[in-house]
């Protein structure tokens, strides 16, 4: 599953919409939204906050996808 997808899906267990999402992790709605529609990458520090509030780990939210920005 890609990171686009894994976001979405977690995001929906969750019960969370993209602008609650938005606003625990401190990311932007629109860059959530381009996450979620794989049109944009997350900085790691993105992904890494998106994992935690998601309850997953960092490695389980980005597993085989080259789609974060490593810095």
């Amino acid at each position: 599953m890609k990171f686009s997808d894994r976001v979405k899906s977690l995001r929906i267990q969750k019960g969370y919409t993209q602008c609650e999402l938005a606003e625990l992790t401190n990311i932007s709605q629109p860059a959530l939204q381009a996450y979620e529609a794989g049109k944009a990458k997350p900085l790691k520090n993105n992904a890494i906050q998106l994992a935690k509030i998601l309850g997953v780990s960092y490695e389980e939210l980005v597993e085989d996808d080259n789609n974060v920005i490593e810095k």
